[in-house]
């Protein structure tokens, strides 16, 4: 059970917890949803494209996600699922022949570790007849000369010239291909070099050109067909990702990290036209325009804008001059379209549902899992599993009477206004915390620790004076104890959701409040082991940058500690800015590295000596010499090597970083910079832990001299909320409408100072103890990748640690707790 401390504590900001509400979804990140169509069946996750047959008798779905992947086919007049099929690895690509007998889905990848040396990437081509695929007789294209580097992303036939012409989109950072393959051999007779991560082909209506968005170039190749080679390349909106093509030859592209749709006329290649998909042209990036339909009877573009869970409305009758003339709103994230019935139904796949996340008893580091089948964990408690893809149906027959009621509801559920880019939300009592950017404020130097992984009931579900459930601590104060010390002291925020899922977006939200529809759908297929991933492609950085790129532009001092760092070489200093990162070059320290076998103790021993350095010169007149305005820092020893054969115990390695939080926040009180400061820390990511209230909910601390001592925060925060801190701390403005619309850890901060320093708590445990061979899951922890971050599998790590800690068979009651219902939709503007 929990530890008391002797204080009294006091709760406020009892806010709304994720659940339900009236007509809709409070989602862990506070945006709202409230699908105007009918969800009719919930698929897997991360569903990338639907595509409706020609007689319009079944929709075909594609989901290279994480549970699996492959195809499934719904019933159009029932809108009941009748084939399910089950592939290596699929692409988003669907295409139908011109003929409408067969279809060609993309093959992705295939050689991640569930596929390694037993699936070649293909193109699958699928007989149809009598409204069902025929998957006995599936025929391939395929090439064989580098299967490690294939990544087959969409194709399109031309029964005229006989060919199949198909993306390739390639791994490891290259230009990708077009190949031409012969419709009646199945082999390759020509290929064309397109740009970095090709997304989507189309072809002209006469056949003689291809089209091709280049995710990470910001471009459009233009191929043509009679010379097999590049006519042209056209420069567009950053993420250039859906297109769709107009009878009278435009182009229209959807630029996922621009909010908007570039207008193409296909016969001149002049850009003619932009249409901003935002609901105010001054909204910064978040909007994720990531597919597209189009109704050219009646002369209607719809545009899914993947991060506001809506569909944008645009009249394109003018062909210079398209208008948004209201939007949809929809499920979560929604990321693929199909018009069917003539223009009359539009179809919807939500790649994050409709159901939001839920609580997570059995996630990763869960003493409930004794005794459970992996088989059934798998399916049931990953974070990914618990988010599964919806289809709806939307009639649009009353389209232009519903429009405007539809648009009021997006605009209600999205917490995203313009005055936010100047003035954030208000805080309901005094603090320091400015709510206009550029105020001033007491606090000069912000430190930001990013750690690896936890779920709030995993490490503070012992905090009794909290909404937490012990049951579910697995690292509790014996483990943590200066974690605990400190939330204790200072600040517990018992209602904190990370807005990333798992570490490859996780991180990017954590240093920008936003991921890329790229990064959103990269990772499903890699943490699956289905695909291999590419990480250091350009399409993976939001366009607004990152926080020390805000902090460079304001004339900040800066410095990271392991984020958003690499090891160029081998040597004792040999870190840099990664890829992506240009103004963190520069300004990372070179000695600190930022995985295994390094320790979190080491790290914060490289930055207890810069600290000491600092001081020494506090009074110096150069700012380079002095604290850095903002630290940014990783501490990713909690993640854990599992119980692999000479590395340190999970218990051993959660309580060592532990030690080391103590300690940089032991020597920052201790700093003459103290009053002047700020620490925050957070997880990047709740790791798949468990949690009775939400599978997001995770850990975070805020210290400071002007942190409010003894209390319970319950205010709905995520990780955009303490960007938001951050960000009007420094004087800094938003990144993306996610940090604009968050609410700022008002609450956290008084008006008042209390400087008493933090004195380090020495370890509860063994921080040295080592895994023997004979501890349980040593072989399987010996076979799993630590080369990197989440490269080791989520249920087998999981599986090993809880079993090594809590033991084979022992078996523990489930918790009782579920969601809390909200009942009324004003208790979310009161409490938000």
């Amino acid at each position: 059970m929990g530890h008391g401390d002797g204080r009294a504590r006091t709760a406020i900001g009892d806010g709304p917890k994720p659940g339900a509400i009236p007509g809709g979804m409070l989602l862990p990140n506070g945006w709202k949803i409230s699908p105007a169509g009918t969800a009719f069946v919930e698929l897997s996750d991360m569903v990338s494209n639907l595509s409706l047959s020609p007689d319009g008798k079944i929709l075909v779905a594609s989901h290279p996600g994480w549970l699996k992947e492959g195809i499934d086919v719904i019933d159009a007049n029932t809108q009941e699922k009748i084939q399910s099929i089950t592939l290596p690895a699929v692409g988003q690509g669907l295409h139908w022949s011109a003929d409408g007998k067969r279809l060609y889905v993309a093959g992705g990848n295939a050689t991640g570790p569930k596929n390694r040396r037993r699936h070649q990437a293909s193109i699958y081509v699928f007989d149809y007849r009598d409204g069902r695929l025929d998957a006995d007789r599936m025929m391939h294209f395929a090439r064989y000369d580098d299967p490690a580097r294939i990544w087959w992303s969409d194709m399109v036939e031309d029964a005229s010239s006989h060919r199949l012409y198909a993306v390739d989109r390639t791994t490891g950072h290259k230009p990708g291909s077009v190949y031409a393959f012969d419709l009646a051999t199945r082999k390759p007779v020509a290929r064309v070099g397109v740009g970095i991560t090709p997304y989507q082909i189309l072809s002209s209506r006469d056949g003689r050109r291809l089209f091709v968005s280049n995710w990470s170039d910001g471009t459009v190749s233009v191929i043509d067909t009679r010379t097999s080679s590049v006519l042209q390349t056209l420069r567009v909106g950053a993420n250039p990702n859906a297109m769709v093509m107009s009878s009278d030859d435009r182009l229209f592209v959807a630029c996922s990290n621009d909010n908007s749709v570039f207008v193409i006329d296909g016969r001149t290649l002049k850009v003619m036209d932009r249409i901003l998909t935002t609901q105010t042209p001054q909204a910064p990036e978040g909007a994720t325009p990531d597919a597209l339909a189009i109704d050219g009877e009646r002369h209607l573009l719809y545009i899914a804008n993947a991060g506001n869970n809506a569909i944008a409305v645009a009249d394109i009758a003018r062909p210079d001059n398209s208008a948004v003339l209201g939007f949809i709103p929809t499920g979560w994230y929604p990321s693929a379209l199909a018009l069917g019935d003539n223009g009359r139904v539009l179809y919807i796949a939500d790649a994050k549902g409709e159901r939001g996340r839920g609580p997570n008893p059995y996630g990763s580091f869960s003493p409930l899992r004794d005794g459970a089948r992996m088989d059934e964990l798998e399916k049931q408690t990953s974070t990914m599993a618990l988010q599964l893809s919806t289809i709806a149906s939307l009639s649009l027959t009353d389209l232009k009477r519903r429009l405007p009621a539809w648009t009021r509801q997006v605009v209600e559920n999205t917490p995203y206004r313009d005055s936010l880019l100047s003035e954030a939300r208000p805080p309901r009592e005094p603090s320091i915390l400015p709510q206009r950017v550029g105020a001033p404020s007491p606090i000069q130097h912000v430190i930001y620790i990013i750690k690896e992984n936890h779920s709030y009931d995993n490490l503070f579900g012992d905090l009794r004076q909290a909404d937490g459930d012990p049951s579910l601590t697995l690292f509790g104060w014996d483990v943590t104890p200066n974690q605990h010390r400190l939330a204790s002291t200072y600040m517990i925020f018992d209602n904190l959701y990370c807005d990333g899922e798992v570490s490859v977006d996780g991180h990017s939200w954590s240093d920008s409040a936003y991921a890329t529809d790229f990064n959103e759908k990269q990772w499903p297929p890699l943490y699956g082991g289905y695909s291999v991933g590419e990480y250091n492609v350009k399409a993976m950085v939001p366009s607004a940058g990152h926080i020390w790129d805000l902090a460079q532009k304001k004339g900040l001092t800066y410095r990271s500690y392991g984020e958003f760092a690499t090891r160029v070489s081998t040597g004792p200093t040999v870190m840099e800015a990664a890829p992506g990162a240009e103004n963190l070059k520069g300004h990372v320290a070179r000695d600190y590295f930022n995985w295994f076998p390094d320790r979190d103790t080491d790290r914060a021993r490289i930055f207890i000596r810069d600290l000491h350095a600092y001081d020494r010169n506090y009074r110096s007149p150069d700012p380079e010499r002095r604290l850095p305005n903002f630290v940014i820092m990783s501490m990713p020893e909690d993640h854990t090597m599992g119980t692999r054969p000479g590395a340190n115990t999970p218990i051993a390695m959660v309580a060592n970083s532990d030690y080391a939080i103590g300690q940089v926040v032991d020597a920052v009180s201790h700093s003459p910079y103290w009053p002047q400061t700020a620490i925050f820390i957070i997880e990047d990511d709740p790791g798949g832990g468990p949690d009775h209230i939400d599978a997001r909910r995770t850990v975070g601390l805020v210290i400071s001299p002007y942190t409010r001592r003894s209390r319970v925060d319950s205010t709905l925060y995520t990780t955009s909320s303490m960007i938001r801190s951050m960000e009007l701390l420094l004087g800094l403005p938003p990144m993306s409408q996610y940090d604009a619309a968050a609410m700022p850890m008002y609450a956290a901060f008084g008006v008042d100072s209390d400087p008493t320093p933090f004195t380090v708590i020495a370890p509860k445990v063994d921080v040295n103890a080592i895994n023997s061979v004979h501890a349980y899951g040593a072989g399987q922890s010996l076979r799993m990748d630590f080369s990197g971050l989440d490269k080791a599998p989520m249920h087998g790590l999981s599986e090993v640690i809880w079993k090594d800690i809590r033991g084979m068979d022992s078996v523990m009651p489930l918790p009782a707790h579920r969601f809390r219902p909200i009942v009324d939709i004003a208790d979310i503007d009161d409490d938000d």
